[in-house]
């Protein structure tokens, strides 16, 4: 197996990783676009329960994602366990130390009659069955109470570390207008399909499950009319009992994220603090504790907890700060990250992956940092080695990718925001280069960390400084900065962008007369309207998927938002069609297309259920009225997004010609 593992010692790991990056010098040639489109060939590798066996996600000759598997103790062959010519394995998990549940789904962005699936088989490649069958109905030629598969809707949830062959599925039940009503929660049985219903009693509109150590349920949140209700049962046999309501959208209330060994829920909260910290409440009383068990100046905690599978036991947690970090609350495994940590390259961020991990011989680490895309390594307890396992894009040498750095710049209205840089392989400090700015969609999501970023990779890759500034509303980073993004679009969160700019110009970073604007769903929004709020600062505007009125988003019927969120959460976030009628006009690119006077680039996905192509459509002939320079790029098969890496090839390379023509011009 020397061709998939490179066996080394601690001592001797980092020094051959040093070797390694460092081998590299001279001019950088350009890189392949496809460099950075291309799907990883090696992902998902992960550890059955006792961690003697490992699953992992690889290619075949035909560039199929297939499951394979392979023993560790001792280490033997790789073996194929689930393929497809015509679909890809797109995850997998254990049930228990001999048998996966994995799913399948054939390309494309529309979920076709039958073109997914999910499976269980056996590590030695026997009895597979399929699970569940993404069909409205099963096949009427055979007896679905013979053939006991499940009909789309319902969806693998968890695996149980047990003696049983048992895992955790959802079946999403909707009303009569299609929209969600709630999510029932049953067990499955992998080998015979049998369902056992996990739901009985369930609170109304429930849809979010916590188990306890028994694998019993003991919480459920349940979502109604723009509220979030939290209800707990102190036993299985015990009726459930509401301990908390608060508003859904606001960041109100707490969000509940394990029951621990002891019975105690822990749940993630601001209590007294900005960010959202760990905390134990007590069903009972109805009361959080005063001191958190963990949190970061900064930034938010996100249910990342460590578990032992067997044991239950919580042993650590998973969070990014700037970068991926783990606290281990247990000092062994602390030890074991320390010691992995020293032995890769200074500037990594290295992922323990475990099952039962208190006991486990053998630890899976996923390695990344902003020059590396990620590279899996097996690490073994007893002999305290390292062997390589391979990297997730092995066309991606380190030394000719970009540095990246995290800076907090204070706004023009006081709001500490988080920005992040990409730096071109060989550019100076003070050296001001043209920019491209990249904002990211959602918005309420977390946009960047220190990790490798496919995107501004390639545009460093072409000698642009690459700035993505965490505006206001970007979440993991305090209440503040989300709360003041509230019915900001086109207005705050527009400024934002420019303060970011104004600072790295002040650095001598970024050169103020070469700098464009890009970005996808609400970052394509942004990008069309930068030009229009702030005139003068951007020389060109790239939008994919972007909305370009805010009120289609309201009154379009096919989109996939939930009447629910549009009740409810748009209102409070974005503004209220009838009331902010005004401020919504005002602040759609849509309605004062004829204010842009710089080139623009806009694409699409025909099968966008997101942000429909309408927005594109009537963006593009309003814009084509009124002199716009703009150039419409048409992908038919695409959806809210790239599927197909050949079509982010296309779309990359035009954004290269694009930003060319305005950034590389002698003006």
């Amino acid at each position: 197996m020397q061709h998939f593992f490179r066996r080394m010692s601690l001592a001797s790991a980092a020094v051959a990783l040093a070797l390694s990056a460092a081998s590299a010098s001279g001019a950088t040639p350009l890189q392949p676009i496809e460099n950075f489109t291309k799907r990883p060939v090696l992902s998902d590798v992960t550890l059955s329960p006792s961690g003697d066996r490992m699953a992992v996600i690889t290619f075949n000759k035909e560039g199929r994602r297939m499951l394979a598997v392979m023993n560790l103790n001792p280490i033997g062959q790789i073996k194929v366990v689930g393929s497809f010519s015509d679909a890809d394995v797109t995850s997998v998990a254990w049930v228990n130390d001999k048998r996966l549940v994995y799913e399948a789904f054939q390309d494309g962005p529309v979920i076709k009659e039958g073109g997914a699936g999910t499976f269980a088989v056996n590590a030695d490649g026997s009895q597979e069955r399929q699970l569940i069958s993404w069909r409205h109905a099963l096949d009427s030629t055979r007896s679905a109470i013979r053939s006991r598969v499940l009909p789309y809707g319902w969806f693998f949830r968890s695996a149980i570390d047990g003696d049983g062959e048992d895992v955790f599925v959802e079946r999403t039940v909707k009303d009569n207008a299609g929209q969600i009503k709630q999510i029932e929660l049953a067990r499955l049985n992998t080998s015979t399909g049998e369902l056992r219903s996990q739901s009985y009693g369930m609170p109304e509109g429930g849809s979010s499950w916590l188990m306890d150590s028994q694998q019993e349920p003991r919480v459920v949140s349940a979502f109604q009319a723009g509220r979030t209700k939290i209800h707990w049962r102190d036993s299985a046999s015990a009726s459930w009992k509401e301990i908390a309501e608060f508003d859904s959208y606001t960041g109100a209330g707490f969000r509940p994220m394990l029951v621990d060994s002891d019975g105690q829920l822990v749940v993630g909260a601001k209590h007294d603090g900005d960010t959202t910290a760990i905390y134990k409440f007590d069903p009972l009383t109805k009361r959080m504790s005063q001191d958190p068990q963990l949190k970061v100046n900064g930034f938010d905690l996100p249910n990342g907890a460590e578990i032992d599978s067997r044991t239950k036991r919580l042993l650590g947690w998973h969070f990014t700060a700037d970068r991926p970090v783990s606290y281990w609350f247990d000092d062994r495994i602390n030890a074991i990250q320390q010691s992995i940590d020293k032995a890769l390259p200074v500037g990594r961020n290295n992922l323990l992956i475990c099952g039962r991990c208190e006991t486990s011989r053998f630890f899976v680490v996923k390695s990344r940092s902003d020059r590396q895309p990620g590279e899996y390594f097996l690490y073994d307890r007893e002999k305290k080695s390292l062997e390589r396992i391979g990297a997730e894009r092995p066309w991606i040498d380190e030394a000719t990718q970009a540095t990246r750095s995290y800076h907090r710049v204070t706004t023009r209205d006081g709001l500490s925001m988080p920005v992040y840089l990409t730096h071109p392989v060989g550019s100076r400090p003070n050296t001001p280069l043209p920019t491209v700015v990249l904002v990211h969609g959602g918005p309420w999501v977390r946009g960047s960390d220190l990790n490798w970023d496919a995107e501004a990779q390639f545009l460093a890759s072409r000698g642009y400084r690459v700035l993505q500034p965490e505006f206001r509303g970007s979440t993991g980073y305090g209440a503040k900065l989300f709360e003041a993004s509230w019915k900001q679009w086109g207005l705050a969160m527009q400024n934002d962008l420019v303060d970011a700019v104004q600072w790295a110009v002040k650095q001598a970073w970024v050169d103020a007369s070469k700098v464009c604007v890009s970005g996808g769903s609400y970052g394509g929004y942004a990008s069309l309207m930068a030009p229009i709020a702030t005139p003068g600062v951007f020389k060109c505007a790239a939008s994919f998927a972007g909305v370009t009125d805010i009120d289609l988003m309201y009154s379009i019927t096919w989109s996939d938002f939930s009447e629910e969120y549009k009740r409810f959460g748009m209102p409070v976030l974005v503004g209220d069609r009838a009331k902010d009628a005004q401020q919504l006009a005002r602040t759609s690119p849509l309605k004062r297309v004829s204010e842009i006077k710089v080139p623009v680039l806009l694409g699409h996905g025909g099968l966008d259920r997101r942000v429909p192509v309408q927005h594109a459509s009537e963006f593009f002939d309003a814009a084509r009225s009124a002199g716009v320079d703009i150039e419409r790029i048409n992908y038919p098969d695409e959806g809210h997004g790239f599927f197909n890496p050949k079509n982010a090839t296309d779309y990359y390379a035009r954004l290269e010609k694009f930003f060319a023509k305005s950034l590389k011009s002698s003006n």
